[in-house]
């Protein structure tokens, strides 16, 4: 039985939607206002509109940052890792899902536990890792790392997604002689479309922003990503917040426009994902 809402608990209700749309909308739109503004002026009208605007930050970000080569490095190692990982996560979560013994749920449990282990207490260790198998300041290096700390998570969601999947589809395709690698990718990965791009874009988004494993395991400054390159606008006694809210801005944008993309199989994703638990 559906109660009705009183016209009070609507207003009060969308009332309450909006001031949440403006907590998080205004602070994107300062970060924006605040790179088109001059240096002098950032400092004595910080949170006003600019009464100049100028993109002498963008330009300055951009030499300083050397974007074009800092956008291809994280461009390179943020599409090879997620593609990576989708391709593995995928076929290991049908095994799991399709495989119901004891060997192939200790598997699901050690990729649980996976994702648990927070980066912080392994970051050592792997850089030793590294340094023995001479990938220390690499792209392969980073990338593999990307992979192991990715794929837990990755597989958790999708296991859900498979076990969706009606097992007489892959019966009905073995009938007519297809293999289990031709039913896998002509029948079920089609399937998982939805949840395969809510996978991609939030690994995307992850590997995009990420500073810190970057920042230990890529010390030369031609292999730097973008997070990185945006800590020379930083020191320890001066920071020049209009290079840094420009530079955010530069970072932002790619991912941004591939959020308008992705945004309605990002939201499918997720709700199918909740449903099917």
């Amino acid at each position: 039985m559906l109660t009705r809402v009183s016209p009070l608990g609507g207003y009060i209700g969308k009332l309450l939607l909006w001031c949440s749309c403006i907590l998080f909308i205004y602070p994107i739109l300062l970060v924006f206002l605040s790179s088109v503004k001059t240096k002098s002026e950032l400092a004595l009208r910080p949170f006003g509109f600019p009464e100049h605007w100028t993109t002498e930050s963008f330009a300055k970000a951009l030499r300083t940052m050397n974007y074009g080569r800092s956008l291809l490095n994280t461009s390179l190692i943020a599409f090879v890792s997620v593609a990576c990982v989708v391709i593995m996560a995928s076929m290991a979560a049908y095994a799991i899902s399709r495989k119901n013994n004891r060997l192939y749920n200790g598997v699901y449990l050690l990729f649980i536990a996976g994702m648990i282990v927070p980066f912080q207490m392994a970051m050592i260790p792997l850089y030793k890792v590294l340094t023995a198998l001479d990938l220390i300041n690499t792209y392969q290096g980073v990338i593999f790392i990307y992979l192991g700390s990715l794929t837990p998570f990755s597989v958790f969601v999708l296991s859900g997604f498979v076990k969706g999947v009606p097992k007489e589809l892959e019966e009905a395709a073995s009938i007519d002689g297809s293999g289990v690698y031709s039913t896998f990718f002509r029948i079920v990965l089609p399937l998982l479309k939805p949840a395969m791009t809510t996978i991609i874009v939030l690994n995307l988004f992850t590997v995009w922003n990420d500073f810190l494993m970057p920042m230990l395991y890529l010390s030369d400054s031609k292999k730097a990503t973008i997070t990185v390159k945006l800590s020379a606008f930083q020191g320890m006694y001066f920071n020049d917040w209009s290079l840094i809210f420009a530079g955010v801005c530069l970072i932002v944008t790619p991912m941004l426009i591939v959020y308008l993309f992705a945004q309605r199989y990002i939201i499918s994703g997720i709700t199918a994902g909740a449903i099917k638990g």
